[in-house]
C-alpha cells in the first residue's frame, strides 16, 4: 500500500512539474508530496526526466514502423 501511495504520489509531482496545473495548485501539490519523503522526490524526478526526455524525441528511434499485415489471398 505503501508503494501505491508513493507511485500516485510520484506521478502528480511529475504531472504538477511539467506545467499541467496552474502556478498554485502545482505548489500545494508540491508541499502535499514532499511531505512523502525520499522515495516518492526519487520517483518524481525520474518521471519528470523521462517525460522530458520523450518530448524532446529521445525515444523517437525506439518506435517501429508500423506492420502491415499480409491481405488474405483471393479465393476464384
Amino acid at each position: 500500500m505503501r508503494l501505491l501511495v508513493h507511485l500516485v504520489g510520484a506521478w502528480v509531482a511529475a504531472e504538477a512539474a511539467s506545467g499541467r496545473y496552474p502556478r498554485p495548485i502545482s505548489l500545494a501539490l508540491g508541499v502535499l508530496v514532499s511531505r512523502l519523503g525520499p522515495p516518492t522526490a526519487l520517483m518524481a524526478l525520474t518521471g519528470y526526466a523521462i517525460q522530458r526526455l520523450y518530448e524532446g524525441g529521445a525515444f523517437d528511434g525506439l518506435r517501429g514502423r508500423p506492420v502491415r499485415r499480409a491481405r488474405p489471398a483471393r479465393r476464384r
